[in-house]
């Protein structure tokens, strides 16, 4: 696979979508491109509105860093790095943004938001899991 497809996207939120309803997670799911460009998005019924933007945060900022978003909280935390999460119209640094890879090759990144880092990061990580 060289890109994500609408329909690849679709069933990456599909199985987010079964694994946050396991969980008891009303979450916000986005996938974006390798150029950090929304392609699909999935509210579940229940979810508030902070997770919608929090979720696409998530997933450009595991596109635009080439890394899972609670790595590079790590790396903010680590280097001292203060008011980084502000730069590129605004990032996150906590669990939940997966990097969507072919090997090396970046095709996109998923971002989930609504449930604690810890789940969101689960609901990711169940949803690529299915490629």
């Amino acid at each position: 696979m060289t890109i994500i497809t609408s329909a690849n996207a679709n069933e990456i939120i599909l199985r987010a979508t079964l694994r946050a309803s396991e969980l008891g997670v009303a979450a916000c799911i986005s996938i974006v491109d390798a150029g950090a460009h929304l392609l699909a998005f999935q509210r579940m019924d229940g979810a508030s509105l902070g997770p919608v933007d929090v979720s696409q945060r998530k997933a450009r900022t595991a596109v635009l860093f080439q890394m899972p978003t609670g790595d590079f909280g790590k790396v903010i935390v680590d280097h001292g790095l203060t008011g980084m999460e502000l730069s590129n119209g605004g990032l996150a640094a906590f669990h939940g943004g997966l990097p969507i890879l072919d090997g090396d090759i970046m095709l996109g990144a998923i971002g989930v938001s609504g449930g604690s880092a810890e789940q969101d990061l689960d609901i990711a990580r169940y949803a690529l899991a299915g490629r």
